[in-house]
């Protein structure tokens, strides 16, 4: 089997690009099929996670602008060289299955430069962090918006299958060539064992999304509590200065550590106490499977389509209203009170992750693209 993959770039870090390199590994290592990613700017950096080298990287070098919309003319006039490169590699490589994650240009090209190859779309981003950019817009905007969701539902409808990581997505797009396949975790095949430190750790992009300010703000409503306790924040991002500003102002620059991305997930995870997720919304957080599998309890706002459905509520996580700063801070402290709770929880999260196993998910993947 030949499998083609088309995406933007992966030197990033984050959720999206880490499912993908994984299931591209898995590809090659586990069913041993012949597997291409092509990029359209790579830019010359190297992968941000491990890609294992029998995994064929092609990079279109059409570095689209970032920050401009993609049907501005800086990037659209690049539509036809992009389609050109992009039907030569799949007319060359002859794919079994090609599929696309990326909402540039990429997603539009793909079903008339692919002709009768299968092809699939997948969705890594939530309807409604679309939802609350769509209610900021003027009258205007907003008509161009729905016009522009036609055409997304039109192209979708070209593509072999489009696929959603959970039942909320699904039901909210009904496109009549959806499946739900979820994403999966990574297996530790080393696991780390360390002494846990009174910490609680979240990691992931410092943007608006992840709702860092609204942590930080319950956080200073639970300091004074947990004198002891630190809480240690992970990534990059366009908030940083904004996040810093923050501790500063709230004199908690000795209890909140705000940290670089780290490579040493796994290594952060188990020597924490718990997660804590503060996200103004989600898809398919990745790093709750992460968290979980690394036994770690969960504290999380309950955000639209996203931690409800991959934790097991009372069990191996506590959720808080969305956006309630009170109700996180409140679920926090009673996590961090109480030892035996974590304990017993973090061994129900590890037993419930199972469920997102690589095995199980990629064979869903493999039954998918050997349909007739």
């Amino acid at each position: 089997m030949k499998i083609l993959y088309l995406t933007d770039q992966i030197y990033l870090h984050g959720g999206a690009e880490k499912i993908l390199i994984q299931k591209l590994n898995h590809w090659v290592e586990k069913f041993g099929y012949e597997v291409t990613l092509v990029t359209t700017q790579q830019k010359g950096k190297n992968p941000f996670f491990r890609l294992n080298p029998a995994v064929k990287m092609i990079d279109l070098g059409i570095d689209y602008t970032e920050g401009v919309s993609y049907f501005k003319y800086a990037n659209f006039s690049k539509f036809r060289t992009h389609y050109k490169k992009l039907k030569a590699v799949i007319n060359d490589i002859n794919p079994d299955a090609t599929f696309v994650i990326s909402q540039s240009l990429l997603r539009f090209i793909t079903p008339f430069a692919a002709g009768k190859h299968k092809i699939y779309y997948e969705y890594h981003t939530s309807y409604y962090g679309f939802q609350l950019g769509y209610e900021k817009l003027p009258a205007l905007k907003k008509l161009k918006k729905q016009i522009s969701y036609k055409v997304i539902e039109a192209i979708e409808s070209k593509y072999t299958n489009v696929v959603f990581l959970n039942q909320a997505e699904y039901d909210h797009y009904k496109r009549k060539n959806a499946v739900i396949i979820p994403n999966f975790f990574d297996e530790i095949i080393h696991p780390v064992h360390c002494e846990k430190k009174k910490q609680v750790i979240t990691l992931g992009r410092l943007s608006y999304q992840k709702g860092y300010d609204l942590l930080i703000d319950a956080w200073g409503l639970i300091a004074k509590e947990a004198p002891d306790w630190t809480l240690e924040i992970f990534g990059n991002g366009e908030n940083r200065s904004k996040l810093e500003q923050q501790i500063g102002t709230k004199n908690l620059g000795h209890t909140i550590h705000l940290n670089e991305a780290t490579d040493e997930v796994n290594l952060k995870l188990s020597e924490s106490a718990f997660y804590v997720m503060s996200s103004r919304f989600e898809t398919f957080p990745m790093v709750l499977l992460e968290a979980m599998s690394n036994k770690l309890p969960v504290v999380s706002f309950d955000c639209p389509t996203g931690p409800s459905s991959m934790l097991t509520i009372n069990e191996d996580g506590l959720l808080a209203a969305p956006g309630d700063i009170r109700e996180l801070a409140d679920k926090m402290l009673e996590m961090i009170n109480n030892e035996p709770l974590r304990q017993i929880m973090g061994d129900k999260a590890a037993r419930n992750v199972t469920r997102f196993n690589p095995e199980m998910v990629m064979k869903k993947w493999d039954v998918l693209i050997k349909r007739k």
